[in-house]
């Protein structure tokens, strides 16, 4: 039996729902909740919950599956069959982790993300996971796409194709600088940057993209309170920073995956951390 952690991108449905789901009142009803259904898919075994975990055997893998940002998303659902929608695609993404896990690594498929650098803690041997310090108390990670899901990159996956860190992550941001994000105005020189709901924090990476824009635009501040919510403001009014640092503050609490609080400022060939006001 091989033994995988799991991280779920819960971005697209799959699979008709056989009956709605209500809003867990907490963590522990959630966990119950996907027990129950993954008993009734015919495909796990051995289903237990430890330490705010789900630890099953699914289709003869050992998984470790961490709810909490699934808990958040089935908060903020609209509706019980929403809510179903969000399990039948979390369980339906099991089936892409272990493709992704068992077949050739192909570097197209590699994208960076931003987290905290405690982000990859809840994961068994997290020493594994392929990531580096970035600043400001977060990481680069490496992860694998699929359609439905993502996996971390571990180490031995890299490496038995022949890639180190820095290859992988050259060729993981060269995979980023293909999309193609567009930019919502919410005020006056300020934007909402909008991609797929996944990958937005990650463009504080692409550094020719803000550095075009502070071309056209001027000096530019951000805030990335969460992987899909990106604000960038271009107004030189010095009430912004503490503007968006309170939409940071609130957003980030309130909303599943957080990034950072901070606000940044890009100073020509990188960000920066600017001081509260």
């Amino acid at each position: 039996m091989r033994g995988a952690a799991l991280l779920l991108a819960l971005l697209l449905s799959a699979g008709a729902a056989t009956a709605d789901v209500a809003r867990p009142r907490d963590l522990e009803t959630l966990l119950a909740v996907l027990q129950n259904a993954a008993l009734a898919t015919g495909d796990a075994t051995e289903v237990q919950i430890r330490d705010d975990k789900l630890y099953l055997t699914w289709n003869g893998t050992a998984l470790i599956a961490d709810p909490h940002n699934l808990f958040m998303e089935m908060q903020q659902a609209a509706s019980d069959a929403e809510r179903q929608k969000l399990v039948d695609t979390y369980f339906a993404a099991f089936d892409d982790i272990l493709q992704l896990d068992t077949g050739v690594l192909d570097p197209a498929s590699l994208m960076p993300i931003i987290r905290p650098s405690t982000f990859a803690e809840h994961i068994p041997d997290a020493k594994s996971v392929a990531s580096e310090p970035w600043f400001a108390g977060l990481s680069i990670y490496l992860v694998e796409d699929s359609p439905s899901s993502t996996a971390y990159l571990r180490n031995d996956r890299m490496q038995a194709v022949g890639l180190d860190f820095e290859t992988a992550k050259k060729q993981a941001l060269a995979n980023l600088s293909t999309l193609s994000p567009r930019f919502e105005p919410l005020g006056p020189k300020r934007w909402g940057l909008v991609l797929d709901g996944y990958y937005e924090s990650s463009l504080l990476l692409e550094s020719e993209l803000w550095r075009r824009m502070a071309e056209d635009q001027g000096e530019i501040i951000m805030v990335v309170p969460s992987r899909d919510a990106v604000v960038i403001d271009a107004s030189g009014d010095p009430a912004a920073v503490q503007e968006l640092a309170i939409f940071a503050q609130e957003s980030g609490r309130a909303r599943p995956y957080p990034v950072s609080e901070y606000v940044f400022g890009w100073k020509g060939t990188h960000w920066e951390i600017l001081p509260k006001q």
